[in-house]
């Protein structure tokens, strides 16, 4: 079963908040898989700011594991480019991608999930969403795509109205819950 990146918020924060008034937490990019229960393996990391220790144990949850800084045996970036195809690992390092990334794509050829995806770069344009995309076709076959997102999130939730109006069911997208909505686009394998 291919995992999931989510957040992980650590005590720290970035040093552009020094001088503001409330601080926030800086957060930074996990990537966890899961077991036959669908529960998160647990495992530990380190933070991308300050490498304070987190134990993972569910999705956008952990636990500081104070005075462990030092550990060596958590993966680094660096094993993750050892054990991926050149090409994979260059396209990673030249998008200047975080470990999650490396994670997500070792998982993505592990578990041979072709047509899997990874989002290796994100940027505003105007008042759109403009992303790059890592495609795996298959283990030495890749594709590099950029995509507008909010077209494609206006077109599935075209998909998901045209399916209400079929079912005779309520049209508006705002009372669907967020959940079935998120199961709809996954379950497509659309960008959300």
């Amino acid at each position: 079963m291919i995992g999931v990146k989510h957040l992980i918020e650590c005590h720290c924060y970035l040093k552009i908040f020094n001088k503001k008034e409330s601080q926030v937490n800086h957060k930074f990019p996990v990537y966890s898989k899961f077991d036959e229960k669908d529960n998160v393996i647990p495992k530990l990391v380190k933070c991308n700011n300050c490498e304070s220790l987190h134990y993972i144990h569910d999705l956008c949850k952990s636990e500081l594991r104070a005075g462990k800084e030092e550990i060596g045996t958590t993966l680094q970036k660096e094993d993750f480019i050892m054990m991926l195809p050149d090409k994979i690992a260059n396209v990673l390092i030249k998008n200047r991608c975080d470990i999650a990334d490396f994670e997500h794509a070792m998982d993505i050829i592990e578990e041979e999930a072709w047509g899997e995806y990874i989002v290796i770069k994100r940027d505003i344009v105007g008042e759109e969403q403009q992303i790059k995309i890592l495609l795996f076709k298959d283990k030495n076959s890749i594709r590099i795509v950029n995509r507008e997102v909010t077209s494609l999130i206006m077109g599935e939730k075209w998909k998901i109205l045209s399916w209400l109006e079929q079912q005779n069911l309520e049209k508006s997208l705002e009372t669907l819950p967020k959940k079935f909505l998120t199961l709809v686009l996954k379950k497509n394998k659309r960008l959300t």
